[in-house]
């Protein structure tokens, strides 16, 4: 492999062909070889630029949270919700593994941004700063739950649980209720905001 390539190698091409990667391999089983393969480069090369494969997986990461379309600025609030709450499962989706990594570092610059960006539309639908910051934070923390049932399904799926299986119910299920309920809570407790202003 050569040492140097022209065009130069940059951190965007990295991340964008671990991103490839990733959703055809996952994340666990991607090694920084077959990273620096793929980019035609030498793994020292690749370290490089990066550093290690934790600092690797964090900048992929924050570029798949990143990816996560943000609903259109016209939705209710709780319409809103959904489609961001849709969006971030479907783009993991397509990235085995980073679900685990997510639930496990959550504070990506991007996750950050998003959660400003929720607080600002919460506002802008008429919730106060300190309902939309409360809000806010019930949203993404339940977004960190549905993390968890969906990233470690063995280890939630005990026997001595109450058996969902024979009411042919599965994480799925418990994860679109429970959005259900965090929506439906929220109403309950702030009605419209829109119309108190």
């Amino acid at each position: 492999m050569p040492s140097h390539r022209d065009p130069p190698l940059t951190v965007d091409e990295i991340i964008s062909t671990t991103l490839a990667l990733t959703a055809d391999v996952g994340i666990e089983a991607l090694t920084m070889r077959a990273v620096a393969t793929a980019l035609d480069v030498t793994a020292t090369a690749l370290y490089h630029h990066i550093g290690s494969k934790d600092a690797l997986v964090g900048l992929v990461l924050d570029a798949v949270v990143a990816g996560v379309a943000t609903p259109a600025t016209g939705l209710a609030w709780d319409q809103w919700l959904i489609a961001y709450h849709d969006g971030l499962w479907n783009r993991l989706q397509a990235h085995r593994g980073m679900a685990r990594h997510l639930l496990e570092h959550p504070s990506t610059p991007a996750g950050a941004a998003i959660r400003n960006t929720t607080v600002d539309m919460l506002v802008a639908s008429g919730f106060t700063e300190r309902d939309a910051l409360l809000a806010a934070a019930t949203f993404h923390t339940y977004l960190l739950g549905r993390l968890a049932v969906d990233a470690f399904p063995d280890e939630i799926a005990r026997p001595h649980e109450p058996s969902w299986r024979s009411h042919g119910l599965g994480a799925a299920d418990y994860t679109a209720h429970g959005l259900k309920v965090v929506i439906a809570g929220l109403h309950a407790l702030y009605g419209a905001p829109a119309a108190r202003q």
